[in-house]
């Protein structure tokens, strides 16, 4: 029988949570303010490849710390720790048995006083007292620092001692290809670094077959191939960014032949697998959906050497195999877990043993641990206690025409127990090239739970309804992007959910810019407006990426009409606006420059408006360290308990 049988049956055992969970209730079990900003409790969970340890990220208060778990005597350690100011765990794996490797992530600034974000390698023994060793440190001779050093591109290759590194070592901006061993970090070159190459992909069996380039002054995206069996690289695609439908390559199959691709199938996005045996390199369709892009990371077993399945982001996240096996393995789980959204993120090497993240709506995410041999699955930790389906609520669908007779899609929350109209927040999605979906996010939960009507439009320009659709935000801010959104809110105020007095626009990054624009725009729409990490001034924004590599792709998202783009900034309209405003920002965000809610805040108090603006010392564009999480929650609550009182 084989071992992912149809037939998989989980028996449930006891909780063994490694934290005891604080109920953040207060009266009546409402959840509080913290209940929202906590931190989760568990992050980026894998198993050993034998499977017998499980290493984690685990937050407590300010501080990250990586966790070991010895899963065979429950015995618990703790490593390395951050205060999350000095530096951030991007991402910790396992090298092999015993060490880890773990990318911290920084601020730092360039020559020019130019300020980037950054990554450094290291290695950790899985063991007390390990302290960490840094990977790829800076030669003697080294004229420039490499600024990303992270990009592990195969582990345990050519034994369980090596990892292959592509990093821009020796020609800045375009990498090289070294064996690095993972206890020294000693490093062995394999790929020479090409002028037409910036990065590099490894078959699975540790061969550089792939190159990808960029051309910054044309926005030219190339890949590269050496066929199986052949010296010469070959051109196979290019394309100019945002201008032409792309390719992008996800990895290898078992075969080096065997390249799987994200590429455009009927307007949407779909999986193919492309032979690069034949001269033509024959694309095969391997997943494709009519209404949304398939779009995320392959699954891969070591056990068979080969992709199984692809983690599917459509309107709501969830794994999907095609190899029978695994496919009857999770219809087991999805039975055993039902209503929720059932990722297998981390096998042991023969697959025995498993991490499963469970998640909802209304379940923010369990993580369990299966172990197949002993048919058990283990509740291992909620990570966000005091967040589930007795305080959360399910988000309804709603689709509805846009003025020009486009078909838009969005999200609504209602509060438990309560029927329209109701006072409503609009919370249009950041990106502008991202999009909202059926899955737990702390804002639309913090604000249904608190009694708001929530309406989350995913807006002509948002990814995941093809490229034709995501297109239309280029040098389109503030135009019919913005339609999109008031038409939205018309449509729930004409359907009698939302209470046209009462209407707030809250967002974060290009949703604070079109929080901004909202009550710019439409003046008489909202009664109050939230903006984080809001852009304010267009032209100020695509300026500020002059010194980056991609400045001719946010040139053409953003737009080079320099009148249409001080007539769409929030910026030069603030005489326009008549409701109150909050403004917050990180002065340490590198994505948008904080100077874009400072002179927003001067404009409104030139204008004489009600605002307030909150800078958040050290901050960055994520909300990820908790003391700003906390300052924000704290004052949007008490703001819009000022102005939008239920």
């Amino acid at each position: 029988m084989s071992a992912f049988c149809a037939r998989f049956m989980v028996y449930l055992v006891p909780a063994l949570f490694f934290f005891v969970p604080h109920a953040f209730a207060g009266p009546e079990n409402k959840p509080t303010l913290e209940t929202f900003y906590q931190s989760p409790l568990l992050q980026k969970l894998s198993l050993s490849p034998d499977g017998s340890k499980l290493v984690a990220l685990r937050n407590v208060g300010e501080e990250t710390f990586i966790q070991i778990i010895d899963l065979n005597t429950d015995k618990s350690i703790l490593l390395s720790k951050t205060d999350n100011i000095k530096f951030r765990y991007a991402w910790v794996e396992w090298a092999n048995n015993s060490h880890l490797l773990v990318s911290l992530r920084f601020t730092a600034v360039r020559a020019g006083g130019i300020r980037t974000n950054e990554t450094r390698l290291y290695s950790l023994a899985a063991k007390e007292g390990a302290e960490l060793v840094q990977m790829a440190k800076d030669r003697r001779d080294a004229r420039f620092t490499s600024q990303f050093q992270d990009d592990v591109i195969k582990l345990r290759y050519p034994d369980d001692n090596h990892f292959l590194l592509s990093i821009d070592r020796d020609l800045q901006g375009h990498d090289s290809v070294y064996q690095v061993h993972v206890q020294t970090g000693e490093m062995r070159l394999l790929q020479q670094a090409q002028r037409s190459v910036r990065n590099w992909l490894v078959d699975r069996q540790g061969e550089v077959r792939v190159g990808f380039g960029f051309k910054a002054g044309n926005a030219e995206h190339s890949i590269r191939i050496k066929p199986p069996g052949k010296e010469q690289w070959l051109t196979a695609w290019k394309n100019t960014v945002l201008d032409e439908p792309g390719m992008a390559v996800l990895g290898f199959g078992k075969e080096a032949k065997d390249l799987y691709v994200a590429a455009d199938h009927q307007g949407r996005t779909a999986l193919y697998k492309v032979d690069l045996s034949k001269a033509d390199f024959p694309k095969e369709l391997v997943v494709s959906d009519e209404k949304y892009d398939v779009s995320g990371s392959l699954i891969y077993s070591r056990a068979k050497q080969d992709v199984v399945g692809i983690y599917f982001n459509s309107d709501a996240s969830r794994s999907m195999f095609w190899d029978p096996e695994f496919k009857a393995f999770q219809a087991g789980l999805d039975r055993t877990l039902p209503d929720s959204h059932n990722y297998v993120v981390s096998f042991s090497d023969n697959a025995r043993r498993y991490i499963v993240y469970s998640s909802s709506v209304t379940e923010p995410g369990t993580y369990y641990y299966g172990d197949r041999d002993e048919k058990t699955l283990v509740p291992l930790v909620s990570i966000l206690p005091g967040l589930d389906e007795t305080t959360l609520v399910a988000k309804s669908r709603v689709e509805y025409k846009s003025r020009d007779g486009l078909a838009i899609e969005g999200y609504v929350s209602t509060p438990k127990g309560k029927s329209g109209p109701l006072p409503m927040v609009v919370l249009p999605h950041g990106g502008p090239m991202s999009q909202d979906s059926n899955s737990f996010d702390r804002f639309s939960a913090y604000l249904v739970n608190k009694g708001y009507l929530v309406f989350q439009p995913n807006f002509r320009g948002s990814s995941g309804y093809g490229r034709d659709f995501m297109i239309q935000a280029m040098g389109q801010y503030g135009m019919a992007m913005q339609d999109d959104i008031t038409d939205g809110v018309n449509y729930l105020v004409q359907l009698q959910l939302a209470d046209p007095k009462k209407i707030c626009i809250m967002g974060a990054s290009y949703g604070g810019y079109a929080a901004l624009l909202g009550v710019a725009k439409t003046p008489d729409l909202y009664q109050c407006a939230i903006s984080f990490a809001g852009i304010s001034d267009l032209e100020e924004l695509r300026g500020s990426y002059r010194h980056f590599v991609n400045y001719q792709v946010v040139r053409k998202q953003i737009g080079t009409d320099n009148k249409q783009l001080e007539k769409s900034s929030p910026l030069y309209l603030a005489d326009q606006i008549k409701v109150p405003v909050l403004l917050i920002h990180g002065d340490e965000d590198l994505s948008v420059p904080v100077k874009q809610s400072r002179e927003m805040a001067e404009a409104l108090k030139k204008a004489d408006k009600v605002y307030q603006y909150i800078e958040l010392e050290d901050g960055s564009h994520h909300l990820d360290y908790l003391p700003h999480r906390q300052k924000t929650f704290e004052v949007i609550d008490e703001f819009l308990d000022t102005y939008l009182p239920l």
